[in-house]
């Protein structure tokens, strides 16, 4: 008898027998719902619940969980997948059913919801005349059915704004163009309301809410909405207006005056405000207290009253400039006096001001005063200056290379030593290995760079054969890194002198010292001996008898040991004045 009453529907059906966990009924046209013949269905009693689109497959298991009394039933609509692909959205009734011999057999009734309504209306007549205003409203626009949420009609302006094709928004819910954190706050809302429960009618206006593209971009929506009877369903005609860029300005415009008013309240900066007439509306403490004016000197009056005569014209361009770039911020440099007449260097920003129309209000300006910024510079440069003019005042040479052997820097004397020897004068950036020096030079070189470059600071003396002369010359060349702020070392920094005098020096010394131990060796033996033999033969005289014959004799001996002193003395002399 049941299924006799099951094959005179129009709809299709299910019977599954719950003692035996097989079906007893189904529908013989079920394909042309799913796809699917009869006998799969047969085969697989999970078939039917793989095709829910897993969109819903939550709220179906909810609802299969609940336990069904014999005397009442439950509904659902839910979208399923065919086997071609396609998604079709389908109202499930379920009811359970006592057979004669006392089975339990579930019932399932399945209404095609898409050829329901195209058996019922034609789709031209969507609105009842109104759809010229649904169709081309430049807002997004859709009806949904309360009870399962989904899309039954969209207009242009929702599919280019959403990304979505007509197609597949009738696949969908208005759930799902909400991002996955919002959708509780909406079912609460919906809930609340009692939409699904048709309770809740009449225009709305449901507030800001947060929806999703179908590219992902997120974007925010004042939703309007009010019931409609659409198709036989109970539904809301609702209008999305995206206010995403509306948002954002407000909160541009909310950061903006918090930067300012945290500005404000540091005031380390000059902050002022000019109105369009270019007069000041607003100017902080720290502007008053730098340039000693009081606010009622100030307010009202034209920002050119603050400026040099011939700094005006500065002040005006950044003016109308940024009044003509709104958004855009504008850099100015210049010089502004206080009441005493000193000149303060101030350096400024500016950008306009705007109104909720974006109509340009005025002009706001941040600044700071940077004089001793300026002076600082300007010593640096003083200082850097005077070292350059020390440095290449100098006939010592001195540069400095990167790790790639190129000249970071060269004063003149380097300059002019390397120019003389190569026939070009070098420049930064050129590399130090010429190759005018040759190969065995250039290795050595390499090799005290290296050094350097593995942290190194060293001292290197060679002796080299002048050209022009023909004489040994003598160089001291001092290696030290140099390290960046990150205590790397980037290059290395030389330091030549010619020691050649100093050399000579240091040689004359060391020959003089010799011949002094030459003399001082003369005078402890040469010069000694005749001497000693001198004071021998006088204190033998006889001082009594002068004219004693042993006197004459001694005499004769003194003369000789007089004349070995004399040799003796030339001898030392030689030895002093010898030259190199």
């Amino acid at each position: 008898m049941l299924n006799h009453i099951l094959a005179a529907l129009n709809d299709y059906a299910f019977a599954l027998n719950q003692d035996e966990g097989n079906y007893s009924y189904i529908s013989s046209n079920i394909a042309d719902l799913s796809g699917y013949e009869p006998i799969k269905f047969e085969n697989n009693a999970s078939l039917w619940f793989s095709l829910i689109d897993p969109r819903d497959i939550k709220k179906v298991e909810d609802l299969y969980d609940k336990p069904l009394d014999n005397d009442k039933s439950t509904s659902i609509t839910y979208r399923i997948t065919t086997a071609e692909g396609k998604t079709k959205w389908i109202n499930e009734k379920r009811c359970l059913y006592t057979e004669e011999h006392g089975g339990n057999v579930l019932l399932s009734i399945i209404k095609d919801l898409e050829r329901e309504d195209e058996d019922r209306y034609n789709k031209e007549e969507a609105i009842s005349g109104y759809g010229i205003l649904f169709d081309n409203n430049p807002n997004p626009m859709w009806i949904y059915e309360v009870s399962s949420l989904r899309f039954l009609k969209v207009n242009g302006a929702a599919i280019r704004t959403y990304g979505y094709s007509e197609a597949e928004f009738l696949t969908m819910t208005i759930q799902d163009i909400r991002p996955k954190a919002d959708q509780k706050a909406l079912n609460d809302f919906l809930q609340d309301r009692g939409v699904a429960e048709a309770k809740f009618v009449g225009y709305s206006n449901s507030g800001i809410w947060r929806h999703l593209t179908k590219s992902g971009e997120l974007i925010h929506a004042e939703m309007y909405g009010d019931t409609i009877q659409y198709k036989h369903y109970d539904c809301r005609l609702t209008v999305a207006t995206n206010v995403t860029e509306r948002l954002y300005y407000q909160e541009e415009a909310k950061i903006r005056e918090q930067f300012l008013n945290s500005l404000i309240d540091s005031q380390t900066n000059f902050l002022v405000r000019i109105n369009m007439a270019g007069e000041y509306t607003f100017v902080n403490k720290r502007f008053m207290k730098i340039l000693g004016y009081n606010k009622v000197d100030i307010i009202g009056k034209h920002f050119s009253t603050t400026a040099l005569p011939e700094e005006v014209y500065l002040c005006e361009e950044a003016f109308y400039t940024c009044i003509n770039n709104p958004g855009k911020i504008i850099h100015l440099i210049h010089k502004k006096p206080d009441v005493n007449g000193n000149l303060h260097d101030v350096e400024w920003e500016f950008i306009a001001v705007t109104n909720e129309s974006k109509e340009v209000t005025g002009i706001q300006g941040v600044g700071q005063d940077i004089t001793d910024k300026i002076n600082n510079q300007k010593e640096i440069s003083w200082t850097k200056k005077s070292l350059e003019a020390i440095i290449n005042n100098t006939e010592d040479l001195i540069w400095s290379v990167d790790r790639n052997f190129g000249y970071l820097y060269l004063n003149q004397s380097y300059k002019n030593t390397i120019s003389a020897q190569t026939g070009a004068e070098p420049q930064p950036g050129d590399s130090a290995m010429h190759t005018v020096f040759g190969d065995e030079v250039l290795t050595k070189w390499k090799e005290h760079y290296a050094r350097g470059f593995n942290g190194e600071s060293f001292v290197v003396e060679e002796e080299l054969l002048d050209p022009n002369t023909g004489k040994s010359v003598f160089h001291e060349t001092s290696f030290n890194p140099i390290f960046d702020a990150e205590g790397k070392i980037t290059g290395m920094g030389c330091f030549a002198r010619n020691i050649t005098e100093r050399i000579n020096t240091s040689k004359s010394i060391i020959d003089q010292n010799e011949r002094l131990r030459n003399i001082a060796s003369l005078s402890s033996h040469e010069l000694r001996r005749p001497v000693a033999t001198m004071l021998g033969l006088l204190n033998i005289i006889d001082m009594e008898n002068f004219s004693s014959p042993e006197n004459i004799e001694i005499i004769n001996h003194l003369l000789v040991v007089g004349n070995e002193i004399d040799d003796v003395i030339r001898l030392i002399v030689n030895k002093t004045f010898i030259s190199e």
